[in-house]
């Protein structure tokens, strides 16, 4: 049997391929890396990023 085009493979047909071969490592690693590639790097934020963003979701004070 030959394996799929898995760059050619549209993303989400990718995806339920995978779903349905949870084996297949390749075809794991090329939608996660076609995935990455997609999506820009976010940078983590700081704690007191995380504090104001705390405070502005739920309304409270930090503590």
């Amino acid at each position: 049997m030959t394996q799929p085009n898995f760059q050619q493979m549209p993303l989400e047909q990718l995806r339920t391929y995978i779903l349905e071969h949870r084996n297949d490592d390749e075809a794991f690693h090329v939608y996660i890396d076609r995935r990455r590639a997609q999506s820009p790097k976010q940078m983590p934020m700081t704690i007191e990023e995380a504090e104001a963003d705390l405070q502005r979701r739920f309304g409270q004070q930090a503590s």
